[in-house]
């Protein structure tokens, strides 16, 4: 099988008919075949006959006098049929390579292969050798791979026409009035003193049919009429540019040139590491360390070359370290055989600097601030002229990006760290980070006024794509203006939460806490959302005592808002250590203060609190309960609140379950892990999956509890919620006893037996006891069955009763079954 070509058969059949000026009838009538037949071939709808193109299509052609033509147009016909050409062919166009290969131009021949780029490479060529047009420029930022490409391009595609392929460097010229005389100069040319160099290229290119591939055009943007004169004057030419910056001339076929795909620069990474050392080789644990190394340079060929360079005297683990610390600086010994902007990475991203007005300079320094995407609005409140930001993109400097109908941009790594040294440099850097941090902390109040309305998963979704922002942001304030940082942590609080970011949002409070302890309104919303992370995690000692500081904070500053919602939160807290009297006492407290300060929303969101104990306790008033959730439901309609209607739909769907409605309940349940999927809320995801199991299992529906559990257990682990892991392992324990997988069934009631010991979950402990002692009824084991049952039974005469009226006739029959 033959290796696969940059050009396929159609294309070039394509180009050659045109090169002989004739249409598909002129040629399908030379040949003596239809129209379709060509047009097919064209297309590569059908495959080519070796022998019909040989004995017919070559001569329509006129190529008999073009060996090395008709030898291609055979080559890709076989190629694509899976062949060989025939020798006689194959020789006959290495012949005539030979005998003009002083005539044709000579290309650079580069030494190392091009890497990840196949794909490109032939559907380049392939528009190249089509109708789409004569004139092509590759964009990119700096040592992207737009030099090296184009080359690959050129040398696959020299023999397509009569003249070859010429590559003109430009690096080295910086003034557009003498790139003609340095192209004639390339070309070989001769210029009269009473002729123009652009009358001389003209007549010279007029009678040739070639590849002119014009590299590093970015410094002469002016000189691009040119190459429109050129071709205009010239039918048989054909222009590859590679620039920064797009040439805005009309015939343009502009391709922006992508960083490598993360494989790709990874075997590029190897290929040069061995090339300095060549004993070097690629171990199992190094594969991430790599992965990693070329990620942190964007996966740009350049840097990844000079970085590879370095693996003669460091390990990759060494080199990534490195990278984190000083990335332009290991960039800055590069081959001497490269171009002097290629050899390091830093004085290829200068050339485009230096090319900027010093208004666009400081724009582009001042982005560097910005660790992902931007837009227009985003640049402004910087003070920075958004005006520069197309320009900046034209030259490849930022990347334009789209997210709906929003125009943003980004910049590359490598060169944000080339304008963070610039913005330094200027002496500009704390003044924007702390406009930076500032117009995140007014993003981030805007959206926490927004997230419990209807435009919810609008604003969760922006917090989303600021990410990187925020953390670059909070990064830069904990060290350089604390309450800052503690106002923007304390600000996300909700964002934190939803979205199950427990990990960070507790390290990001817990820093702007220790560098900001002065006592402010601030302080009390920090301490309550660090709490309320901790609490998720299961960390209620410590969540207490943030909360305790909080209120008292709160108290001394007259903050009811801060204390309301240590209040409420305190009351959770209760209820996670069991103490459910305390729990509904501090719910009063918080309802209290916040009917006070007329917070509807709140007051809505205890009311449902309220509801959800009066549900769990027995003897409760069951219309007061109705009449609650009724009240919050008609307040988070009215503010479009999705989550207070989520934990409404909760508290339905545990009444309904206390009146044995299990199906009513599975509605109210699936109703709200609806929404919850929506809002992409992952706290009330992972419990409404828990819930409907329950109820699917209380209608004695194993599949389908068991999917909602098995999901649930991998949504509480990805939360770090221990507690919340193991009420999911009795679940699972529950589903495979009831399958008869016994050993799985104790392996999982164990397990969830251990976790609700140790935190005190008498109600747990007595359900992991109950289902470990129905295991060792079904195995026939008196004995031990009624050691556990009898264990279970101490713990739940002294609970008030709590299990579900299914669950409850069950456990009174396992009680039965021992007597």
């Amino acid at each position: 099988m033959l290796a696969p070509s940059s050009i396929s058969f159609g294309p070039y059949l394509r180009q050659m008919r045109k090169r002989a000026g004739m249409t598909q009838s002129d040629l399908a009538a030379a040949v003596g075949y239809s129209v379709s037949f060509v047009c097919s071939l064209e297309k590569e709808s059908r495959q080519p006959d070796m022998a019909t193109v040989a004995q017919a299509l070559v001569p329509a052609l006129g190529l008999q006098d073009e060996p090395h033509l008709a030898a291609r147009l055979v080559e890709l016909a076989a190629a694509a049929r899976g062949e060989r050409p025939p020798a006689t062919l194959s020789s006959a166009r290495r012949s005539h390579i030979t005998q003009s290969d002083e005539e044709r131009p000579n290309l650079p021949t580069p030494p190392t292969p091009l890497l990840g780029r196949a794909g490109e490479v032939h559907a380049l060529c392939n528009r190249l050798l089509g109708h789409g047009g004569r004139l092509m420029t590759l964009l990119g930022p700096p040592g992207i791979g737009k030099s090296r490409l184009a080359l690959e391009i050129a040398s696959r595609l020299q023999s397509a026409w009569r003249d070859g392929a010429l590559f003109v460097a430009l690096a080295a010229l910086d003034d557009p009035a003498i790139f003609p005389a340095t192209l004639a100069r390339a070309l070989h040319l001769s210029v009269e003193a009473s002729q123009s160099a652009t009358a001389r290229l003209i007549s010279h290119l007029r009678r040739k049919e070639m590849l002119l591939v014009l590299d590093n055009f970015e410094q002469i943007i002016p000189a691009a009429p040119l190459v429109a004169e050129l071709l205009a004057a010239c039918p048989g030419l054909r222009v590859l540019v590679t620039s920064r910056e797009r040439l805005h001339l009309r015939a343009e076929q502009r391709v922006r040139v992508t960083p490598l795909a993360l494989e790709a620069a990874s075997a590029l990474f190897l290929l040069h590491a061995q090339a300095v050392r060549d004993e070097f080789s690629l171990a199992e644990s190094d594969r991430a360390t790599i992965a990693a190394i070329c990620r942190r340079l964007d996966c740009l060929p350049l840097a990844i070359e000079l970085s590879a360079a370095r693996m003669d005297l460091l390990s990759p683990r060494h080199l990534l370290a490195r990278l984190t610390e000083k990335r332009l600086e290991l960039l800055n010994d590069g081959p001497q055989d490269l171009p002097p902007h290629q050899r390091t990475l830093a004085a290829a991203i200068q050339r485009s600097y230096c090319l900027l007005s010093a208004a666009q300079q400081r724009l582009w320094r001042g982005l560097a601030v910005f660790a992902a995407s931007f837009d227009a609005g985003a640049v402004a409140a910087l003070a920075l002229d958004p005006a520069g930001l197309e320009l900046l993109a034209a030259r490849s400097l930022i990347q334009p990006e789209r997210q709906g109908e929003t125009e943003s941009y980004r910049m590359l790594e490598t060169l944000r760290a080339y304008a963070n040294e610039q913005l330094s440099a200027a002496g500009e850097e704390n003044s924007l980070r702390s406009r930076h941090a500032a117009w995140l902390l007014g993003l981030a109040r805007q959206a926490d006024g927004a997230l419990r309305s209807g435009s919810r998963p609008e604003w969760l979704a922006r917090l989303d794509n600021e990410m990187d922002n925020l953390r670059g942001a909070l990064g830069w304030a904990v060290q350089s203006e604390p309450e800052t940082a503690l106002a923007l942590a304390g600000t996300l609080q909700e964002f934190w939460y939803s979205r199950g970011y427990n990990d960070e949002g507790r390290e990001w409070l817990r820093r702007a806490l220790a560098a900001a302890p002065g006592a402010s309104p601030a302080r009390v919303r920090a301490l309550n959302a660090l709490a309320q992370l901790l609490g998720q995690q299961s960390d209620y000692a410590a969540a207490q005592r943030h909360l305790e500081q909080a209120q008292a904070l709160a108290q001394s500053l007259d903050d009811q808002a801060g204390l309301g919602e240590a209040l409420r939160l305190a009351a959770w807290a209760a209820n996670d250590r069991h103490d459910q009297a305390t729990a509904v006492a501090l719910f009063h407290e918080a309802l209290a203060i916040f009917q006070a300060l007329g917070d509807r929303l709140h007051a809505a969101d205890v009311l449902t609190s309220l509801a959800h104990f009066g549900v769990l306790t027995p003897g409760a008033d069951k219309r007061q309960i109705q009449r609650w959730l009724e009240e919050s439901l008609l307040v988070f309609r009215a503010l479009g609140d999705l989550p207070g209607r989520i934990f409404a739909l909760h508290q339905q769907g545990l009444l309904a379950v206390a009146g044995e409605a299990y199906a009513d309940a599975a509605r109210h349940y699936d109703e709200a892990l609806g929404l919850a999927r929506a809002l992409g809320q992952k706290p009330e995801i992972a419990w409404g999956l828990a819930l409907l199991g329950e109820a699917y299992w209380l209608m004695a529906d194993l599949e389908r509890a068991d999917v909602c559990w098995q999901e649930a257990y991998q949504q509480f682990i990805a939360l770090g919620s221990r507690e919340a892991v193991a009420i999911t392992q009795h679940h699972l324990g529950q589903v495979a006893r009831r399958r008869g997988r016994w050993e799985q069934a104790a392996a999982l009631y164990a397990e969830s037996l251990a976790v609700h010991q140790a935190a005190g979950d008498r109600e747990m402990t007595a359900r992991c006891l109950a289902g470990l002692g129905a295991l060792a009824l079904a195995r026939g084991e008196r004995a031990e069955a009624s050691r556990l049952l009898g264990a279970a039974k101490t713990i739940f005469d002294t609970l008030p009763p709590f299990l579900a009226p299914a669950d409850a006739v069950e456990w009174a029959g396992m009680l039965d079954n021992i007597k």
